[in-house]
């Protein structure tokens, strides 16, 4: 993953957008990296064709009304954080296939989970970016969490949660935040309808290789970022009910785009896909290099 690129934001110009807007440069400040904004648009001529309207607007002229937002929201955001330089870009054709190629010269892509639409779950452009990006993807639903609320990231064993499980640190040291590891075991079916602890709590031994594994990596993390207070959540839950729980009260969930449950090659893991769509607050989705 790269370090040294920017971090680019995706905006529509829609109400949600600004969230997602504010929410990317203060990542960028607390990553001392540039901010390159985008705006990725269609041929009008192309989007109507099929449509109901003979007329269609001049492309020049919805360039450059397209090229006047992005310079009021570049602006904006000059007034606002003068330390962070910003630059904007305005490119025309397909979303998806434009920001997956700026993603591979990026530390992180912020996108906002559901587009103009505005309605609940996972925009369509929001989930293929998520799947295809090369760089870490952070999804905007809302953006306000408590003052001491904590960084979780979830843990399973695989490469790409360990992956995932360092970032998150990084993340909660730049914010000043605690760190929640978290790991659920699946529970398994109950012939007497016997559930889990009321409180899904795993009351593992300290011996427990379970419980052994992940506070080697809680410890890990510990070690390699002293400053940040890292806690760990052994659940008996299913991994996305768990995960999804936690995100009402985490600053950042950060999940790896694929578990152990995930065939080799699959680009997008069952439970990171189900979470990023389900979860509440932002997500970042971190990709295992490999």
């Amino acid at each position: 993953m790269r370090t040294d690129g920017p971090v680019v934001i995706a905006t529509d110009f829609s109400q949600h957008s600004e969230q997602t807007v504010r929410w990317g440069v203060d990542a960028a400040r607390t990553r001392h990296a540039a901010v390159l904004l985008v705006h990725s648009y269609r041929d009008p001529s192309e989007a109507a064709a099929w449509g109901w309207y003979p007329m269609v607007p001049d492309t020049q002229e919805y360039e450059q009304e397209m090229l006047t937002q992005l310079h009021a929201v570049r602006d904006e955001i000059r007034a606002r954080e003068p330390g962070v330089p910003v630059e904007v870009r305005l490119m025309r054709g397909p979303v998806v296939p434009a920001l997956r190629e700026l993603s591979s010269q990026a530390q992180l892509l912020v996108l906002g989970a559901h587009g103009q639409g505005r309605r609940p779950g996972l925009g369509s452009i929001s989930g293929q970016l998520v799947t295809y990006a090369t760089c870490p993807v952070a999804l905007v639903r809302t953006a306000h969490a408590a003052a001491d609320a904590p960084v979780v990231v979830g843990v399973d064993g695989s490469r790409s949660s360990l992956v995932a499980a360092r970032l998150a640190a990084q993340e909660a040291a730049r914010r000043g935040r605690p760190l929640r590891v978290l790991h659920a075991r699946p529970v398994p079916a109950d012939p007497h309808g016997r559930g889990p602890a009321v409180d899904g709590t795993a009351h593992l031994s300290p011996d427990d290789p379970t419980h052994a594994a992940a506070r080697a990596v809680a410890d890990e993390l510990h070690s390699a970022h002293p400053s940040v207070t890292v806690s760990l959540d052994l659940r008996d839950d299913d991994p996305v009910h768990a995960l999804v729980e936690a995100s009402r009260e985490a600053d950042l969930l950060v999940v790896g785009s694929r578990g152990l449950g995930a065939f080799r090659g699959l680009l997008l893991g069952a439970v990171s896909r189900d979470v990023v769509r389900a979860a509440h607050g932002v997500v970042l989705v971190v990709r295992d290099p490999d």
